[in-house]
């Protein structure tokens, strides 16, 4: 699967998840949006940039590294709540609460990311 399918699988099977948990799903339709979808959690609405990654650990490691390209600073707290990634090597989520400045995120289903794994909390 190339990256733009996995982008477009990894949208769609987040939306189908968040739905799964009985969350109302809104996606946008231009795809020039900031965030990729707006999931409603008990009345509280929540912007999600949707990442993916094929990435696999490097040697003798656990995790993987995945950049957010925000060098532009486009991901601000008051335009994105939650990155969202799928990670195909680890089969799930990390969902992450935007800290406001992050540049990259790591992931693992080990160390500290992975309080993130398949937690679909969005306190």
């Amino acid at each position: 699967m190339d990256s733009n399918h996995l982008g477009c699988f990894a949208e769609y099977l987040f939306a189908s998840e968040c739905t799964k948990r009985g969350f109302i799903v809104s996606m946008p339709i231009l795809d020039s949006s900031v965030y990729d979808c707006i999931i409603d959690v008990n009345g509280s609405l929540k912007k999600i940039q949707i990442k993916s990654t094929q990435k696999t650990p490097l040697k003798n490691r656990k995790s993987v590294q995945l950049p957010l390209r925000n060098l532009d600073n486009k991901y601000t707290i008051d335009k994105i709540d939650w990155f969202c990634v799928y990670s195909e090597y680890f089969g799930g989520f990390f969902n992450f609460p935007n800290s406001g400045n992050m540049q990259s995120i790591r992931l693992s289903t080990t160390g500290k990311s992975s309080i993130y794994f398949d937690n679909f909390a969005f306190n």
